[in-house]
């Protein structure tokens, strides 16, 4: 198991994603920090950016690229076995389904966290060198925020897993987690027109994925954020769960 992992590190600091992520991730991160701005990407998420909170706590709020960045790692790890056909030469007498599974779930999870927190560590402390007390927060309460988003990208990076094994082609996967959070929005925005569907449509926004994001860091009520991490906690074991019973009955 340890060498499917090493395997899987080798592999994915050597492609393109692994590059793009750290290029974006910088952009947004410089660009804000030389702004004195937020930057990042927001969907339907009913956020006040001109809360007075400082400005890393503001971009914390931002954090809806990751989701799309986390992608890559998945891809990497899971969907590109299958792409390059490379999965029955990992699978072997030695290498069990199930280990396999345990394998690249548990790696693409440290991996994808690793680097989620890498990146926003890393704008903290370019911010922190750049601009000064002026627009950043104590290091403390900047971590404090940020590990309470933490389960929510632990679900995201679940469902990006159980998507990877079940489409296993990197087409449909790319295109299903590209499109659901811009479909999501869509639905909302839509039922919002209908005065019937509007106690509906407020409910999906309140755990549309940039508001869950982006209250959990600027702030919202002790009750919302335990829900958030229920849905996040049902949406990981459901993933994780799911993935595995169907991985473990599909033929190699």
């Amino acid at each position: 198991m340890i060498n499917i992992m090493k395997a899987d590190l080798y592999r994915i600091i050597r492609t393109k994603g692994f590059i793009i992520f750290w290029l974006v991730s910088l952009f947004v991160s410089l660009t804000s920090i030389a702004n004195h701005e937020p930057g990042g990407i927001m969907l339907g998420g009913d956020i006040d950016l001109n809360a007075d909170r400082k400005l890393d706590i503001i971009q914390t709020g931002m954090n809806l690229v990751y989701y799309f960045l986390l992608i890559m790692p998945v891809f990497s790890t899971i969907t590109a076995e299958f792409t390059e056909h490379t999965i029955k030469n990992t699978i072997t007498s030695a290498v069990s389904k199930g280990r396999f599974y345990f394998a690249k779930t548990l790696f693409a999870l440290v991996y994808s966290l690793g680097c989620f927190l890498c990146a926003n560590y890393l704008f903290y402390f370019i911010n922190r060198a750049v601009n000064g007390s002026k627009y950043s927060s104590p290091l403390g309460e900047y971590s404090k925020v940020l590990f309470g988003q933490l389960p929510v990208f632990v679900a995201i990076v679940s469902l990006f897993i159980f998507l990877a094994f079940f489409f296993k082609k990197g087409a449909a996967f790319n295109s299903i987690v590209i499109l659901s959070p811009l479909m999501y929005s869509f639905i909302m925005s839509m039922l919002f027109e209908f005065d019937s569907a509007k106690k509906l449509a407020e409910k999906m926004m309140k755990f549309e994925i940039s508001s869950m994001i982006g209250k959990l860091a600027i702030g919202c009520s002790h009750s919302y954020r335990i829900n958030c991490y229920i849905v996040s906690a049902v949406i990981t074991a459901v993933s994780c769960a799911l993935g595995y019973l169907i991985w473990k009955k599909r033929e190699v």
